[in-house]
């Protein structure tokens, strides 16, 4: 039996057994049965297995869509209210309560209940064939329309429990209690071997169709993407060190990036993930580094993609990898690059060589690939990244000869803020998924290096799975503690924590919470002592109703801390966990934001304490941020404090009567800029306050990031600080310009609505190079592609209604010698065309040298590669007769010789004749020169050839000078010969290659007499454009 005959529902009863039966060799000896005796068509096991390993099938596309997009595919297909009470559940899979009963927090089984109601008990007779069918049409379609199509038909063949376990594939979720080793043991010995080295699942049911033949391990291939070696854990040095022990060991800095393969084969140019996907979208910035920097052919390079900052020579922090990406797609300039760090070579020339020892690998790694500082570096012990390290810094990887060479390394990498150290066996070979120990991995949150922080809870999100409708997860807050020793009265948002608790901990603890928990009912705001910035990440399903009502968690992270963009607090950490529930410590005892800034600064970006970057100890025990019993002893922070301005002399009194208020947030020297600001503002007779209160004139800020800064937007206008600098550099108050907003307050806008626009542009004002470029980061961007293509499908669902997108059409009018009854019928056809393509999603151009709209660099480079179509106004009718836009070049009227000067699409459409043929020819030549902003003239007097008697002065030989300025014709009466002449000023002793057609004969024999010997000659389009265009 092959899918074409056996149903979906053997398998769906297959999977229910195995959920059924705890026993592994059971679940075995179900997957066993099936593969032997139902499933029998060897050769068609992929169609199977698929089904009971999706997320190992990289045959079929994503499906797009996670449980919340599936849930509102579902609502359309089984066409039920959006307001209904089933459709919320779907959509409200997570939440608990009195209606979700005992299944929140499971998304197949809330479907299957909503299913329940309304599909029948027997199976529809669904086919594996069929249902992999209906995958791959899922898995094509874009829209949520489309998507909901699909399942909607599935739903008419198949029953609830079957759909519950269509669904539970399409999310990949295929939770079985059996392991993909074991899968793969029960197909074929040898299946899990194949697989690890070409990640193709299709490839391994092919190959391996007989279970009892043994197949000869296969070497790894160009092309096809591997599992790569993976590092064991370890907790301490001195562990790493006693399993390494007696071999030669290498320690290497453990880079915080994507772990990527990439795989030159010629000019094909691969980079796969770590789970075998092919990441594409890094092609635009580094395929041709990588093509001309790999100096061999074939070619598989192991290592981690990263951004390097052109402006510090550092790595920058991980996180931006996809944004870099797409700046480099879309052609833009930044100081952020993408940069591939390779420390394995797997594959050379025409052999692997997986099998030679990391050394020997590290010795040819650097004979097939060529650094290129900042996009293309190599880490080895003696060479590579660390010959280019600035004078001073630590080694990016060294070979350890004792255990003081291997903390003493760690030290310096966490000093780094680097993510942990690697250590590798220089004798060891490179093995496919492997983590025997051959390499090991030591990071500073195995080891509890940071500092424990008692923070305050203030809301809770729903878990999933055994934990769904109850509350896994907490929001954590940071005090904001402005007035010593009063309670603090708001809290701040700082991070997400969930794991660490035992079941009954995590239980006992959300029992004394329910009771104050209250329903978040987004869009509504949060209890006013919360201060959060709303984004979706942060966005609890419950709040605790009031602060005193909490309580105070101890949690413990990675020492290194990151920059919120997701919290209120300037902060967050990465990896937290919960050390300890502190049910002693009463609630406004929680550590305040300026306390947890300040730790953060003091210790250079982390949150290890001063004590524990001096040792390295494994069970140390950690002073606490806040002890038991012990009042806090408030200290105001440096940059807080006052400066002192006893000593400074006043200089102008330019800031007088003014009170600035400093809301500078920067990372790097935060109180040399306070002293510095006070110190100007003393010199030009102006005050500085160090609080935002009413009496302050004028906010001063860097940039607009931060807590600050969004606490700043509620109060007035934002300027930046260099509208202060500016004013003290020209010793006069500088009127406030476009460039100096950072913020403009809607009171604000209301009093200069008369002066400026709603981006901060004035009306009466010069403006510069500067203030252009405030103007456009004050614009919100503008939708995306694929905002684009939804409203495209939402409005014109029909294609001939976007027939002619994105084309912009001129029309030339035909020879003005006709008679008024001629014309006016021409007009009417011209009008009727007209309105068909404005009909048909097109643009109608009334000029050709009409300029296009403002586009990045890249989709100027995509527009310069367009050419202009000329072409008969046939081809305007048959594509809107077939319902289709039909190739240009089948109704072209122009020469193939002459492309690429237009910049944007144009189709010019023209009725040809003898009559217009000069005209068009001038019309079109003169369009040329106006659109690349050239000066065209006509010229007078004659031509001197060989062998002629009396003749004009030779035509002097200059280059046409390209001037921004709007481009003009000459008001003087053009003849044939203007244009003629114009191609006269270059010769050619070669005849003209174009076909006598484009010799323009008509305008040899309309051309005006010339003087007594002045040869003739013909002229080609390429010729005058040539000219037109200013090559030499």
């Amino acid at each position: 039996m092959s899918d074409e005959t056996v149903r979906f529902s053997v398998v769906c009863a297959m999977f229910q057994a195995m959920l059924r039966d705890r026993s592994s060799a059971k679940k075995r000896k179900h997957l066993r049965t099936f593969l032997d005796r139902v499933f029998t068509a060897r050769d068609r096991y992929f169609a199977a297995l698929r089904l009971i390993l999706p997320g190992l099938d990289r045959e079929r596309g994503t499906y797009g869509v996670k449980e919340h997009a599936l849930a509102a595919c579902l609502v359309d297909a089984l066409g039920i209210s959006k307001d209904s009470e089933d459709a919320a559940r779907l959509v409200n899979w997570r939440k608990g309560g009195p209606r979700s009963g005992a299944n929140a927090g499971n998304f197949s089984l809330i479907a299957t209940e909503v299913l329940q109601r309304r599909q029948g008990l027997a199976s529809g007779g669904l086919t594996i064939k069929e249902l992999n069918e209906a995958l791959d049409q899922l898995a094509s379609r874009e829209s949520r329309g489309e998507k909901a199509s699909v399942l909607s038909d599935l739903i008419k063949k198949t029953n609830s429990t079957e759909m519950k376990w269509i669904l539970i594939i399409i999310l990949k979720d295929l939770k079985l209690g059996i392991s993909e080793k074991s899968i793969f043991h029960e197909f074929h010995p040898d299946a899990e071997d194949l697989f690890n080295v070409t990640c193709d699942l299709k490839l391994v049911c092919e190959k391996l169709k007989d279970r009892t033949q043994r197949h000869k391990r296969q070497d790894i291939e160009v092309g096809k993407a591997v599992r790569p070696q993976l590092a064991l854990r370890v907790s301490d040095a001195a562990t790493a060190w006693k399993k390494l022990h007696g071999k030669q060991v290498v320690v290497e800095c453990k880079f915080d990036g994507d772990r990527i393969q990439i795989h030159k084969n010629g000019s094909d140019i691969r980079f796969f993930s770590r789970n075998f996907l092919d990441h594409s979208e890094y092609a635009p910035g580094m395929s041709s580094i990588v093509q001309h920097n790999i100096l061999i052919d074939r070619c598989i390079l192991d290592g981690e993609m990263l951004v390097w900052d052109t402006s510090t020579n550092r790595f920058a922090e991980f996180g931006s990898n996809q944004e870099i990406a797409k700046v480099a797609r879309e052609g833009l300039e930044t100081d952020r690059q993408l940069c591939y760090v390779a420390f394995d070579v797997l594959y050379a020339g025409d052999t692997s060589v997986i099998h030679q020892s990391l050394a020997e690998r590290h010795a040819l790694l650097q004979k097939v690939l060529r650094p290129v500082r900042g996009r293309l570096e190599i880490l080895v012990p003696d060479g590579g990244l660390n010959n280019s390290r600035p004078l001073g810094e630590p080694c990016w990887s060294v070979v350890a000869n004792t255990l003081d060479d291997v903390e003493r390394f760690y030290k310096e990498t966490i000093e780094n803020r680097d993510e942990g150290i690697i250590l590798k066996d220089l004798g060891s070979k490179w093995e496919p998924s492997d983590r025997s120990g051959k390499w090991l991995k030591l990071k500073p949150d195995y080891i509890h290096a940071g500092a424990d922080l008692d923070v305050l809870i203030i809301g809770g999100y729903f878990g999933s799975g055994r934990r769904g409708g109850q509350v896994a997860q907490f929001l954590m807050g940071l005090s904001d503690s402005s007035t010593p020793d009063t309670h603090p009265r708001r809290f701040i948002s700082f991070c997400r924590v969930g794991s660490g608790l035992s079941d009954e901990e995590l239980d006992s603890l959300v029992n004394k919470l329910k009771p104050y928990f209250r329903k978040n009912e987004y869009p509504k705001k949060a209890p006013r002592f919360y201060e959060v910035t709303y984004n979706s990440k942060e966005r609890p399903d419950v709040w605790v109703d009031s602060p005193d009502k909490s309580v105070i968690l101890s949690i413990t992270s990675d020492i290194r801390t990151i920059k919120s963009e997701v919290f209120a607090a300037p902060y967050s950490l990465r990896f937290p966990r919960i050390d300890r529930v502190r049910y002693d410590k009463p609630w406004h005892e929680c550590l305040d934001v300026q306390s947890f800034v300040d730790l953060v600064h003091s210790s250079h970006g982390t949150t290890q304490s001063a004590q524990d970057r001096g040792t390295l100890q494994e069970h140390s025990k950690h002073e606490k941020v806040s002890k038991k019993g012990k009042n806090k002893i408030h200290v105001v922070p440096p940059h807080l404090t006052k400066t002192d301005i006893s000593g400074i002399k006043e200089e102008t009194l330019i800031f007088t009567d003014m009170m600035l208020c400093i809301r500078l947030f920067c990372q790097h020297s935060i109180i040399l800029f306070h002293r510095l600001f006070s110190q100007i503002g003393a010199e030009n007779g102006g005050t500085f306050s160090m609080n935002l209160n009413d009496s302050v004139t004028h906010c001063i800020a860097a940039d607009k990031k931060g807590i600050k800064y969004r606490a700043a937007m509620r109060h007035g206008d934002i300027f930046h600080y260099s509208w202060v600098l500016d004013c003290c550099a020209q010793k006069r108050l500088l009127h406030l310009q476009p460039k100096y907003f950072l913020f403009v307050s809607e009171s604000s806008k209301k009093k200069f609505q008369e002066e400026i626009d709603s981006y901060s542009d004035y009306y009466y004002w010069d403006i510069d190079l500067s203030d252009i470029k405030q103007i456009f980061a004050n614009m919100a961007g503008s939708g995306g592609s694929s905002d684009l293509s939804r409203h495209q499908n939402k409005y014109c669902p029909s294609k001939r209604w976007r027939l002619l997108q994105d084309c912009r059409i001129f029309f030339h009018e035909a020879s003005p010698d006709m008679d008024a009854d001629h014309r006016a019928i021409l007009q009417l056809a011209l009008r009727r065309m007209k309105l068909e393509v404005n009909w048909h999603g097109g643009q109608v151009s009334g000029d050709l040298s009409e300029p296009p709209t403002c586009c990045s660099p890249g989709e100027r480079r995509l527009l310069h590669s367009r050419r202009l179509h000329v072409v008969d106004h046939s081809w305007l009718e048959e594509s809107l007769v077939n319902e289709e836009r039909l190739p240009e070049d089948h109704f072209s009227l122009r020469p193939d010789t002459f492309e690429g000067f237009e910049k944007t699409r144009y189709c010019a459409i023209w009725e040809p004749s003898a009559a217009n043929l000069e005209t068009f020819l001038l019309l079109f030549l003169s369009s040329v020169v106006r659109w690349f902003g050239g000066l065209l003239r006509s010229r007078g007097g004659g031509t001197q050839e060989e062998g002629g008697g009396d003749a004009r002065p030779a035509a002097r030989r200059t280059r046409r000078r390209m001037v921004t300025s709007a481009a003009k014709v000459h008001s003087g009466e053009w003849e044939g010969d203007d244009i003629l002449h114009v191609a006269e000023e270059k010769r050619d002793s070669v005849d003209d290659p174009l076909p006598a057609m484009l010799q323009l004969p008509s305008l040899q024999g309309n051309r005006s007499p010339s003087p007594a010997g002045g040869a003739k000659r013909k002229v080609s389009y390429k010729e005058a454009a040539a000219q037109l265009l200013g090559d030499p």
